[in-house]
């Protein structure tokens, strides 16, 4: 394919979930969801990108495990060049700062990334919003949020997008990546064990009021924080409960575990508190990211 050379830096942030509801389980398999993604600017990964004459794709990273067929970013590429004809040769330089196993989308945002940088690339080949939505889906249930890349309700699997205005003014975010790796497909598998027949439990009141194990209750901002995927996750990884309510006792108006975990987020009405927390947190070796509304 004969294009001009270009070389290309991109930034793919992270997301959160502030809320997160199992709903039920298809025939297949996959799980329906009610859920909140908010995007994030930070932790965030880099590519840089080289385009030119020719076509296939070539990744490398510091981490060879991400590097393979199943990458995100070559699942892409594949993607869009079999939906368009347009596969340049593209050259992709991937520098890891989201953590895996976190529950942050690190994946699907460096799909993404690519996804749009190919479809504004492509000239009279790229596709509509409605496509590249379509397309996005198949890569990932979280890729097509990472398109739209503002606050928005996710259903089905995740994939059905209604953009919210969301309102967290005067609010700060503690986000904490504590070095544990929680495999999403564990999680979902820890969840259909402890729900058999696909019903969702009743939510604790301890996650409706983000509480402590003690009982002991925060208020919470004018909505809800919730994750299902709690009730199994704190059971094998016990640390997460605990920096959970440590969040709590650092004066978080509410804390709540994103997607599958590791990481969790604390919302603060006060950033001072937030930024003591974090300082805490990091004393411990325990990354933490700030960020104010």
């Amino acid at each position: 394919m004969n294009i001009d050379r270009e070389h290309i830096t991109l930034t793919a942030g992270c997301k959160v979930n502030l809320y997160l509801d199992i709903t039920g389980v298809r025939e297949n398999g996959y799980h329906d969801l009610l859920t909140l993604f908010v995007p994030l600017p930070e932790p965030a990964d880099t590519l840089t990108v080289d385009l030119g004459p020719g076509t296939g794709i070539r990744i490398d990273c510091g981490n060879q495990a991400l590097c393979g067929e199943d990458n995100t970013i070559a699942r892409a590429y594949r993607a869009f060049a079999q939906a368009t004809g347009f596969a340049p040769a593209a050259a992709v330089h991937l520098e890891k700062r989201i953590p895996t196993g976190a529950g942050l989308g690190g994946g699907s945002s460096d799909a993404a990334c690519l996804l749009r940088l190919l479809n504004d690339r492509a000239g009279n080949m790229a596709l509509d919003a409605q496509k590249l939505n379509a397309l996005a889906a198949g890569i990932g249930a979280d890729v097509p949020f990472f398109l739209q890349d503002s606050p928005a309700w996710a259903t089905g699997i995740g994939e059905r997008l209604t953009p919210t205005a969301l309102d967290l003014k005067g609010f700060t975010l503690l986000l904490l990546c504590p070095r544990v790796h929680v495999s999403t497909v564990w999680a979902y598998r820890a969840w259909d064990a402890a729900h058999p027949g696909g019903r969702p439990g009743e939510k604790g009141a301890e996650y409706l009021t983000c509480g402590t194990s003690a009982g002991k209750c925060f208020p919470c901002s004018h909505f809800l924080l919730h994750n299902s995927f709690e009730g199994v996750v704190f059971g094998s990884f016990p640390e997460l409960r605990i920096f959970k309510e440590r969040l709590l006792r650092n004066g978080a108006a509410g804390a709540v575990l994103s997607g599958s975990g590791a990481s969790l987020c604390g919302l603060f009405r006060q950033h001072t508190d937030a930024a003591h927390a974090a300082d805490e947190f990091r004393r411990d070796n325990i990354p933490a990211f700030i960020h104010s509304f």
